[in-house]
């Protein structure tokens, strides 16, 4: 039950909360697991990770699965070398009012999307032609390490 995270950062967002507070809540009833999160720019923590964080520099070579949570992580998950399990949780629509590149994160097939909500999912489906492969609200981290553990890559 391995996982990485990248993130923008830990810092007071919504996103941040809900990643500290899902996953240190998992940690303590799974601490078998390895759960790691890579930022892009430290800031301090809207609360205390009970998990192991590093610059996303560290991410790039690491065998397992890998989440990205925004545009910018996800644009550089796609050049990982040692990651096959790519899944990209769309915590907001941030590229709704930009003209999009033609190698845009949302297009590539290599990547599983994981929506916050069925609208969001929606907005995808009607946007780029592409079904989202999974919903789960919240980043509720065990529907994600149960999706991740479901759709290992052999």
């Amino acid at each position: 039950m391995k996982l990485g995270l990248l993130v923008d950062n830990l810092g007071a967002s919504q996103l941040g909360y809900y990643v500290c507070k899902n996953t240190n809540a998992y940690l303590e009833q799974n601490p078998q697991a390895d759960i790691r999160c890579y930022y892009e720019s430290f800031e301090k923590t809207c609360m205390t990770p009970n998990f192991s964080t590093s610059n996303i520099i560290e991410a790039w070579d690491q065998k397992g699965p890998m989440l990205a949570t925004t545009e910018s992580t996800a644009q550089k998950l796609k050049n990982f070398v040692g990651t096959k399990q790519r899944f990209y949780y769309l915590w907001n629509l941030e590229w709704y009012n930009k003209v999009l590149p033609e190698d845009y994160v949302l297009w590539d097939s290599s990547i599983k999307l994981i929506c916050r909500s069925y609208v969001h999912a929606q907005v995808i489906r009607n946007n780029f032609n592409r079904e989202v492969d999974y919903v789960v609200d919240n980043f509720d981290i065990e529907e994600i390490m149960e999706i991740v553990n479901n759709d290992r890559i052999e």
